[in-house]
C-alpha cells in the first residue's frame, strides 16, 4: 500500500503511451518516411532484412526495389559504397537491429502464414512488430526507473518523476510513436545498467557482471558514443573524494568480476568489428564519412536553445532536473557518476557537427533521462515539503506539459510547423494549436503584417501583357510569365527609391502551379531585395508553394518593412530554386502604406 501512488501513476503512464501509439498516431499505419520502418530507423533496421530475407548484406542489390516500394528515404541513404572493397557498408551500427530482432522473426513469420503480405521486411507486418516491439522496450524501461528511483526516493516524488516524463517531455513521442529510434530503447538500456549496477554494488556476483557487460556493449553497439554508459558502474557510490578509497578497493577485491564486465561489453561490441572486416575486409569503418565532431567548438546553445533544435526550448520540462543538479550536489547520493556522465553526455552531444539531429527537442538526450531522473527528483523532493514550494513547481511543471503534448500534436498530426523554423514564427505559433497563412510567412520572412493596411498606395503594377522576356507564355489572350526546369529565374522588375514610399511595401501577385513542389529546397522563392547601389541591405522572400496546390490560382502577398537605413531601389523576382514544377505568373503589384 505504501507504494501504491508510483502503480497507478506508472499503470496511468502505460496507458497513454498506449493511446498515443495506437489511437493518436499509429505511425505502422503511415507510408513512405512517415512510417515505422523509415529515416534512421530503417538504416539500423537494414541488418535485418539484408541478412535473413534477401541474403545480401555486401551489395545491397535489394535496395532499389524497397526504395520504389516503400519510399523509407528519398534515397538510399542507409549504406554507401565503401571505395576499396566496392561494398556497401551501412552507415549505422547494428545495436538497433539487434533489439529488433525478435520482432522481426515474429513478422517474418506472419507474412509466411498470411501469403496476403509479401515477406519483404517492410510490409505491414513488419511495421506492426517493430513498433509494438519497440514500445515494449518502453513498459520494461519505465517499470525499472520506478524500481530504480524507489531506492533512494519517495513513492509520490516517484509517481510525479514518472508521470512529468511520459507526458511532459519528448520521451512520450520517442517511446511511442518513433519508438523504433535508438533513444527509446538505449532509456531502457540504461535503467537496466543502473539497477543492475545497484544489486552489483551490494552483492557482486559473476552473473549481475556479465550482464552489466552486456548492456554496456549492447548500448555501445547501438551509439558508440554510449560507451560512456561504463561510467555508471565504474563511478556508482562515489560522492566525494573520501569515497575514493573504498572504490578503488572494491574494483581490487572484485576484480576478475569487473574483468567480466570488460571482456563481455567488448564480446558484444566486436560484433560491429565482423560485420566491417566481413563486408569491407578492415576491422573499423568510420561510417558516418563527412560527419563527426567539434570536439572544441561544441554547438551548446544551438542544441539547447536554438529555434531550430532546441532541447530546452522545445522540451522545456528538461529544465527542472538541470536545476535541481544544484540540489543534488549538496544532497544527493552516488552525485559523481551522475554529474559526471550528465557533463560528460552533454559535451559529447553538443559536439556532434549535426547538431539538430534531424529534428527538434534534442531527442538525443533521452537515453540520459535515467541518469537526469535522479536530479529531478532531489527537486521534486525538496519542492513538495510544504503548499507554497509544491504550487511553485507545479506551475512550471503543467505548462512544460502542455508545451509537449502541443509539440508532439504537432510533430505529427497538427498543421503547425515544428522543425526549422524561425524566432519570429516560435514565438507567434507556440502552444498554438492552428495557424494562418500569414504565421506561415514567418518561416522565411521575419516581417508579416496583421490588420488593415493605411494610406495605401499602388507604386507598381504589371500584367506581363507587354513582356517579350523569354519567361513570357500567352494563355487565352493574356500574358503570363512562367519558370519551370528550364526557366529558373524572373527577370528582375525594379522600382527606384522615391518620397512616395511609406513604412510597409507588400508584393503581390497571381500564382498558379500546375503541380505543388513539396520539397522545401526546391519550393520557387518570391524575392524582395532592397539596394544601396550594388550592395544588397535587405532581403525578404517566402517560398510560393507553402501557399498553394495542385492546379490552384491564388494571390499571395510579401510584406517587408521599408529599411531606414540609405537605399536607392528594390527588385522584385521569383526564382524556381533549382526545382522542376512550373508554375505561372500574373498581375505583379507594389503597394506601400502604414500600419
Amino acid at each position: 500500500m505504501a507504494k501504491k501512488i508510483s502503480v497507478i501513476a506508472l499503470c496511468f503512464c502505460y496507458i497513454i503511451m498506449i493511446y498515443t501509439a495506437f489511437i493518436f498516431y499509429p505511425k505502422w499505419k503511415q507510408s513512405g518516411t512517415e512510417a515505422t520502418i523509415s529515416w534512421d530507423a530503417s538504416g539500423y533496421y537494414m541488418y535485418l532484412p539484408a541478412l535473413f530475407i534477401y541474403k545480401d548484406i555486401k551489395k545491397c542489390a535489394f535496395k532499389d526495389s524497397i526504395l520504389a516500394k516503400y519510399s523509407p528515404t528519398p534515397d538510399f541513404q542507409q549504406a554507401f559504397v565503401h571505395t576499396k572493397s566496392s561494398n556497401y557498408v551501412m552507415k549505422y551500427s547494428s545495436g538497433q537491429a539487434i533489439t529488433m530482432m525478435p520482432f522481426f522473426f515474429m513478422a517474418h513469420l506472419w507474412c509466411k502464414l498470411n501469403p496476403a503480405y509479401p515477406a519483404d521486411g517492410f510490409s505491414y507486418p513488419y511495421q506492426f512488430a517493430i513498433g509494438v516491439g519497440m514500445l515494449f522496450y518502453a513498459f520494461i524501461g519505465l517499470f525499472f526507473l520506478r524500481k530504480i528511483l524507489l531506492h533512494f526516493f519517495k513513492d509520490s516524488t516517484v509517481a510525479i518523476l514518472l508521470l512529468c516524463y511520459a507526458i511532459g517531455t519528448n520521451y512520450l513521442n520517442y517511446s511511442s510513436i518513433d519508438q523504433a529510434m535508438t533513444h527509446n530503447v538505449l532509456f531502457t538500456i540504461y535503467c537496466l545498467n543502473i539497477f543492475l549496477t545497484i544489486i552489483f554494488q551490494k552483492s557482486p556476483s559473476y552473473k549481475s557482471a556479465f550482464s552489466i557487460g552486456i548492456l554496456i556493449g549492447l548500448a555501445t553497439l547501438i551509439r558508440p558514443t554510449d560507451i560512456i554508459s561504463a561510467l555508471i558502474p565504474l563511478l556508482w557510490t562515489i560522492n566525494s573524494s573520501k569515497d575514493l578509497i573504498p572504490k578503488i578497493r572494491f574494483i581490487r577485491q572484485h576484480f576478475s568480476k569487473h574483468l567480466i564486465i570488460a571482456v563481455s561489453a567488448l564480446a558484444v561490441f566486436s560484433i560491429q568489428l565482423i560485420y566491417w572486416k566481413w563486408v569491407a575486409n578492415e576491422w573499423f569503418v568510420y561510417s558516418y564519412q563527412d560527419q563527426g565532431f567539434s570536439w572544441l567548438h561544441p554547438h551548446l546553445y544551438n542544441y539547447t536553445l536554438s529555434y531550430k533544435c532546441g532541447w530546452l526550448r522545445y522540451c522545456p520540462m528538461m529544465i527542472l532536473p538541470l536545476t535541481g543538479l544544484y540540489f543534488y550536489l549538496k544532497t544527493g547520493v552516488n552525485k559523481v557518476a551522475i554529474i559526471a556522465f550528465t557533463i560528460i553526455n552533454l559535451y559529447i552531444v553538443t559536439a556532434w557537427d549535426i547538431w539538430d539531429y534531424g529534428n527538434t527537442a534534442g531527442r538525443a538526450m533521452i537515453q540520459s533521462y535515467p541518469i537526469l531522473a535522479f536530479p529531478f527528483c532531489a527537486l521534486i523532493e525538496r519542492m513538495t515539503k510544504n503548499k507554497r514550494t509544491a504550487t511553485i513547481l507545479a506551475i512550471p511543471v503543467l505548462f512544460f506539459t502542455y508545451m509537449n503534448i502541443w509539440w508532439t500534436y504537432h510533430a505529427h498530426a497538427g498543421n503547425t510547423q515544428i522543425t526549422d523554423v524561425t524566432r519570429e514564427y516560435y514565438w507567434k505559433v507556440a502552444g498554438r494549436w492552428n495557424e494562418s497563412d500569414e504565421d506561415k510567412k514567418l518561416l522565411d520572412n521575419p516581417h508579416a503584417f496583421y490588420g488593415t493596411p493605411k494610406n495605401e498606395i499602388i507604386l507598381y503594377r504589371n500584367s506581363f501583357d507587354n513582356d517579350t522576356s523569354q519567361n513570357a507564355v500567352q494563355e487565352t489572350n493574356n500574358n503570363l510569365i512562367k519558370i519551370n526546369k528550364e526557366l529558373q529565374q524572373t527577370s528582375l522588375y525594379s522600382i527606384q527609391n522615391n518620397s512616395s514610399f511609406k513604412k510597409w511595401i507588400r508584393a503581390s501577385a497571381d500564382f498558379r502551379c500546375t503541380i505543388k513542389e513539396w520539397d522545401i529546397w526546391k519550393q520557387a522563392q518570391f524575392i524582395v531585395q532592397f539596394y544601396d547601389k550594388d550592395t544588397v541591405i535587405q532581403t525578404n522572400l517566402i517560398h510560393v508553394h507553402r501557399f498553394i496546390s495542385d492546379g490552384e490560382t491564388e494571390n499571395i502577398y510579401l510584406d517587408a518593412i521599408v529599411p531606414v537605413v540609405k537605399w536607392d531601389k528594390l527588385t522584385i523576382s521569383i526564382w524556381n530554386a533549382n526545382g522542376d514544377k512550373e508554375l505561372f505568373i500574373d498581375n505583379l503589384m507594389i503597394q506601400s502604406f502604414n500600419d
